[in-house]
């Protein structure tokens, strides 16, 4: 409920100029406490005269007025000053009473003035919970308080602590000064996923809101589309009405800026930065001079925290997809047939897309334009019609599907021909961009503004129609590197994307690296890197890196991207290593749809005998997923905090049941038994660290040696024997 105070008989009787010099902005950082509960009271008087009209008027039409407020306005507006201001009981500055009833008079001038500020304000009255209260200084949800960060934001929220918030939008620093009285009531539980978030109007879960169904029942969602929801129990349609806003998880900026965890070398500390770049971690503090990012804190420490905890990246759309419910396939439309009238479709993957007024189709996705697909040139409108049917991506190109006929002949070549009219492109990989109401041309990518070799003028660069995809192979890959920021890594990464050779051969593939930067074009268009939050790197048990922790960060960014769910095979592979994607597809063929990853390495005498080398890890997406599920267990059972991450990688497989494959010809790696880019079997060759070498090595590949068969000495028999899979 809005307050309504009165402080002392000055405050009846200063000039509007008086009170107007007030509000001006950047008066409201250095007020004095009793001008700051006047400021709250005027910003929020107008809710509290609504209230006091509002009695009234029900007063006025009703037989029997409600207690405390008889058929009249005086009554109505005291009832009002009564209500509102309970919040401030206390007294004013001069020792007055803020709930001693006024003259109507005085309070007739007090909610003038008021109801002229709310004009001026835009007509608000008090902020909702996560919105800016800079202005208004007061919250309108139950318990909430509205807290400084600086001079250009403030918000509505339960607490504040000072210092960078790991969920805001940037890395500024809050003050956490308290703007006005913190809004009455208890502050609303946040409901989980699956609960009623009507009443609360929030979500626990980072990345969910609350979206309405119907009146009286919500739930929180990680998207919402107006109308029927295929996993919901029945067919009535939702609103989708937003109620509150998103809970946000990690923002960006956290794994640049905070302190990583552990004790960090020669990177400042969590005492320093104030937060932590690990989802999970807290600040905790050993003394009073020193402290770590740790999940728990450990025995004998002070234990204070410092700063928030870090939240949980926000969860996609498909981290909380439920099951398609049992009536879809009944009221849903099949592929190929019209969805019109029905909205939705039966088959996984699939989004009722429509082409014009009288027909719409299930597709996995649409741009407007011609269909590549389609049985003629036609174009789609591509208008969403209903939900996205929960499953893997059903697009032709990913099921090997070639483009249709007409393409050769109806669709522009590369950059020679406009593609205005066809708004498509004949050649794989090509996206039509347009330049202004005259032109358009087919090209990989394109930045706004002047082309390079054409000095006619500016490119809008708005996409038409479709890109034209190159079809997947079989068994399908998803390939990623990580790169430094700084070094030979993206160089050497961006000449492959160029020629779209290595990893870039595959049917997905990724740049992960600490920090967020383009890598250059690829054969789909621009590549930019996809960020996981650092990790401090030892010295391993036999002195290599022991970055077993950054790789565990390295494959939650994996599983949050989630491109690894629409392949048979994760391809993680070094930048240094020459990546043959159709020789791996040979290697990989018999045993894909097995929960399995691949030992590429019986290097004589390893201590943990033959393996999986890190410069080529091959799993396949059932042991991917075996991972993802069961890693807690080996990062709280395994010793590997001095571990390399390969090493890590294979004894967490062995312990949660992921099975070894060997195949010892599918790599040549001069650190395992040497390098020979002209083998015919293998299907990486590694390390080749400079671009000359890289391509040199793969040119090699394309005229290997005859296959030389040697019989294994008997030595090499019984070492293997005992790992023989």
């Amino acid at each position: 409920m809005a307050p309504k105070l009165v402080e002392s008989e000055a405050l009846l009787t200063e000039s509007d100029d008086e009170r107007t010099s007030e509000l001006q902005p950047g008066s409201h950082a250095t007020g004095s406490a009793p001008s700051k509960r006047r400021r709250t009271a005027i910003a929020l008087l107008f809710t509290v005269a609504v209230i006091g009209v509002a009695v009234v008027s029900r007063s006025a039409s009703s037989a029997d007025p409600p207690h405390g407020a008889a058929a009249g306005s005086s009554e109505g507006v005291q009832l009002a000053q009564q209500v509102a201001c309970r919040q401030l009981r206390g007294g004013s500055a001069d020792g007055t009473d803020p709930c001693e009833p006024l003259p109507e008079k005085d309070m007739r001038r007090e909610m003038n003035y008021a109801e002229k500020h709310h004009e001026e304000m835009g007509g608000e009255t008090c902020s909702g919970y996560g919105e800016n209260c800079g202005q208004t200084q007061c919250c309108s949800t139950p318990g909430m308080q509205c807290y400084k960060k600086d001079s250009a934001w403030a918000e509505c929220r339960r607490d504040c602590i000072p210092g960078p918030d790991p969920s805001h939008a940037d890395a500024g620093h809050w003050s956490c000064e308290t703007l006005g009285a913190r809004a009455q009531g208890q502050a609303p539980n946040c409901s989980k996923l699956g609960q009623d978030c009507s009443s609360s109007k929030c979500c626990a879960d980072p990345g969910l809101q609350c979206f309405e169904k119907v009146k009286g029942f919500a739930t929180c969602k990680a998207e919402c589309v107006a109308g029927i929801d295929v996993t919901d129990v029945d067919a009535t349609p939702w609103t989708c009405n937003a109620l509150g806003p998103r809970t946000p998880g990690v923002a960006p900026w956290v794994a640049e800026v905070c302190s990583v965890g552990g004790a960090p070398i020669n990177k400042p500390s969590c005492f320093a930065t104030g937060c932590c770049a690990t989802p999970g971690m807290s600040c905790f503090a050993q003394n009073d001079f020193y402290g770590e990012c740790r999940a728990q804190c450990p025995g004998g420490w002070s234990c204070k925290t410092r700063g928030y905890q870090t939240p949980q990246p926000a969860m996609q759309s498909w981290q909380v997809q439920g099951k398609v419910a049992s009536w879809v396939k009944d009221k849903c439309a099949a592929p190929g047939t019209d969805c019109s009238a029905s909205k939705c479709c039966s088959a996984p993957g699939h989004r009722c897309f429509s082409k014009n007024s009288s027909w719409a189709e299930c597709k996995g996705s649409c741009a407007a334009g011609p269909d590549l697909y389609d049985a003629d040139a036609s174009e789609w409108s591509c208008k969403e019609l209903g939900p996205l049917t929960p499953g893997g991506a059903a697009e032709p190109w990913k099921s090997g599907k070639e483009v249709a006929k007409w393409v050769g002949s109806t669709c522009s070549a590369l950059g020679s021909e406009s593609c205005l009219e066809s708004k498509c492109c004949k050649q794989v990989g090509q996206q039509c961009y347009r330049k202004n109401e005259g032109w358009a041309a087919c090209f990989t990518s394109c930045t706004p503004g002047p082309m390079p070799g054409d000095d006619s003028g500016n490119w809008t660069c708005e996409t038409l129609g479709p890109r034209t995809h190159r079809p997947w192979g079989k068994p399908t890959l998803y390939c990623f590197v990580v790169v430094q920021p700084v070094g030979y890594e993206p160089g050497l990464v961006k000449a492959q994307a160029e020629q779209g050779v290595g990893i870039f051969g595959c049917d997905e593939f990724s740049v992960f690296s600490t920090k967020g930067f383009s890598i250059g074009v690829g054969p789909l268009g621009p590549v930019e890197t996809s960020t996981f939050v650092p990790a401090a790197v030892v010295k391993s048990k036999d002195g290599t890196a022991g970055n077993a922790e950054l790789f565990m960060h390295v494959w939650n960014s994996v599983h949050n991207l989630g491109l690894y769910q629409s392949t048979d095979w994760t391809i993680k592979a070094d930048p240094d290593a020459v990546v043959l994607p159709d020789r791996l597809r040979n290697h990989l063929r018999p045993h894909t749809g097995q929960s399995a990853f691949m030992v590429n390495c019986a290097k004589p005498y390893m201590p943990e005998g033959p393996m999986m080398f890190g410069a080529l890890e091959a799993i396949s997406r059932q042991g991917l997923e075996t991972y993802f599920a069961k890693a807690g267990d080996c990062i709280g059972g395994l010793p590997w905090k001095e571990w390399g991450e390969d090493l890590f990688l294979n004894q967490c497989f062995k312990k949660i049941g992921v099975a070894r494959k060997n195949d010892f010809k599918i790599y040549s790696d001069g650190v395992c038994t040497g390098v020979d880019c002209g083998d015919p079997d293998a299907a990486a060759f590694h390390p080749k660290k400079d671009v000359a070498s890289w391509f040199g090595c793969l040119n090699q590949t394309k005229t290997p040696h005859a296959r030389v068969t040697t019989q294994a000495p008997q030595w090499f028999k019984d070492y293997m024997s005992g790992y023989a899979r």
